[in-house]
């Protein structure tokens, strides 16, 4: 499991794009595989991947 915090410069943009960011390795049909079986979460709650990210998120 990986955590990553948003920090200021990284407010606003969707949760998707913020992923594929940090993990360039993977390829984004994992990604979106991911979101669509809920098994990755923001703030707690699962996550669909089109969410606005705040900082400290």
């Amino acid at each position: 499991m990986k955590l990553i915090t948003v920090g200021e410069n990284e407010a606003g943009q969707r949760m998707d794009k913020l992923l594929s960011r940090y993990l360039r390795e993977a390829p984004k049909s994992f990604l979106y595989k991911m979101l669509r079986k809920k098994n990755i979460t923001l703030n707690g709650k699962k996550a669909d991947g089109s969410e606005k990210v705040q900082p400290g998120d």
